[in-house]
């Protein structure tokens, strides 16, 4: 009996090593969003570090969720600083809209290291300008200064 507790716990010391090495969860495209450092399991999706800044995401604009989050390789990015009205409303329905614009652009986001739900947190620029000042031009979208971490708006 005493032999089985010791293996048992072998067991389960051997398991907890391995989750606490490679701990997180993975989204739906195979990433660990918001593990350090960042990396996917998913061959056909993985996103583009740049090798000069290990917090900087760089890829095509796959899906826009709505005004103030977009998705950069299949990895959700909210916007820092940005406030868009919700999707249903009719402001938030045409800041979708306007984000929409840059489903297929390529994409450069400085990820600040928060991490909020299911998404990333970083200024964007789509298209060689910066997104959440296009967004607050030319939509319903404003500057949330509480979230504005490095001073940008």
């Amino acid at each position: 009996m005493i032999r089985h507790v010791g293996t048992i716990l072998a067991l389960l010391i051997g398991y907890s090593t391995q989750a606490d090495a490679h701990s997180g969860g993975l989204n739906k495209q195979g990433c660990h969003a918001g593990s350090k450092p960042y990396h996917c399991h998913s061959a056909t999706k993985k996103a583009v570090k740049d090798p000069s800044s290990p917090s900087t995401l760089n890829g095509t604009v796959t899906h826009v969720r709505d005004g103030d989050t977009i998705e950069v390789n299949g990895v959700a990015v909210r916007l820092s600083a940005l406030d868009c009205p919700e999707n249903g409303t009719r402001q938030g329905d045409k800041a979708t809209k306007v984000a929409k614009q840059f489903k297929g652009s390529l994409a450069r986001c400085e990820l600040t290291g928060a991490k909020t739900y299911d998404r990333l947190v970083g200024y964007c620029s789509v298209g060689g300008s910066d997104f959440g000042s296009y967004m607050m031009q030319n939509s319903a979208c404003k500057v949330w200064p509480k979230y504005d971490v490095w001073n940008r708006y």
